[in-house]
């Protein structure tokens, strides 16, 4: 199982002993009760460098001869810069593999089975949902759930082979399938709380304005699991690709918001979080410090659940987004393969490596010190 390595404790150092990686995390107490671990160069993958820590020349060098991934990191842990050594390293190479990809049916179809999976949690949550209703609510339940089922088949069964067009009707699906499901939503929760639709950058109703922030930080979460796994966040397959904009990113996040949507639907139908958690601002609703805060707890909570079984081990939500951007690394590194295994993204599938005498190359270990 390979390691992610990330270095963020105040003033830890890294640096080359007895030809391993060492890590050490001063004692700030003056007590000299040091935090000293060691690690294999050759088992770890990637090492991210926060702020305020630091790394030795002789350690990025042995990290460079093993082709680890070497990241600067700042707020949110977000890559800042990357130490690439004069020979071609396997990012590199995956980075042209994820660009021969681009505008290709088989690229289209892994931004595809995002949203494919996207809907199927929708369909399992809605259909959860209704076993605790009644009545009309049932019934708009029923409604949604043939639609979104219908729509499922419909997007699965899209040819794929004029991209442009597809995509364009990929993203049609998408949006027609979103909107009934949160007009869905919106009338199940208590009518003080209902809105209509979603609303941006600002939000204009407590729904979305928690929505908002809630997306905010799985964006995080999903670009830095995409940074860890050696992939690069601006070349993805449904989005738009331009300097700015990490289209990878914003493709592979559809997969993991109903679990947002499922959180912000509960603290909102619970009535724990109102109107005393928001602020007015620039025309719109905002989540003020309270807001965000029970937001951001919550949601920290539901992801941290180990709710996904694979290879044998329980993962969190969280550990799901890395086991999805690894799925993609794997993928690039056996495109051959992979084109013949359509389902590789599936997290509950078994794994394609685990009859083979080789490490999984999906399955990892992330060590914070």
């Amino acid at each position: 199982m390979e390691q992610i390595l990330h270095i963020k404790s105040f003033g830890a150092k890294l640096r080359v002993k007895d030809g391993m990686l060492e890590v050490t995390v001063p004692d700030l107490s003056g007590a000299g009760n040091h935090t000293v671990r060691t690690f294999a160069a050759h088992q770890v993958k990637t090492i991210l460098i926060n702020h305020q820590t630091s790394a030795s020349s002789d350690a990025l060098l042995l990290a460079n001869q093993h082709d680890v991934d070497i990241f600067f990191v700042g707020e949110y842990d977000l890559a800042e810069a990357f130490v690439a050594p004069l020979h071609a390293p396997p990012s590199i190479l995956l980075w042209l593999q994820q660009l021969a990809l681009l505008n290709t049916p088989y690229g289209l179809s892994i931004s595809r089975h995002w949203l494919a999976l996207k809907i199927e949690r929708k369909i399992e949550w809605l259909g959860k949902i209704k076993s605790y209703r009644s009545g009309e609510a049932a019934q708009l339940i029923e409604q949604t759930l043939l639609f979104l089922r219908e729509l499922y088949t419909r997007l699965k069964h899209l040819p794929l082979q004029r991209v442009s067009e597809a995509a364009e009707s990929l993203r049609g699906m998408e949006g027609a399938g979103n909107r009934q499901y949160l007009d869905t939503l919106s009338r199940l929760l208590p009518e003080a709380l209902r809105f209509q639709g979603r609303s941006r950058q600002p939000a204009v109703d407590l729904f979305n304005s928690a929505l908002n922030y809630a997306y905010g930080i799985l964006y995080h979460w999903v670009e830095a699991a995409v940074w860890e796994s050696g992939l690069l966040p601006y070349i993805g397959y449904l989005h738009t690709n331009d300097r700015k904009g990490k289209a990878l990113v914003f493709d592979m996040i559809e997969a993991f918001r109903p679990w947002v949507d499922k959180t912000i639907f509960s603290l909102c139908s619970r009535k724990e979080v109102g109107r005393q958690h928001t602020q007015d601002h620039h025309g719109g609703l905002w989540l003020n410090v309270e807001g965000r805060n029970l937001v951001s707890e919550a949601l920290t909570e539901r992801f941290e659940q180990k709710d996904l079984l694979y290879h044998g081990r329980r993962w969190s939500l969280r550990q799901g987004i890395g086991l999805e951007a690894r799925r993609l690394r794997a993928l690039l590194r056996h495109p051959g393969g992979a084109q013949q295994q359509p389902e590789w993204l599936a997290i509950d599938q078994q794994c394609a490596d685990e009859e083979k005498e080789r490490p999984c190359e999906i399955c990892f270990e992330k060590v914070q010190i």
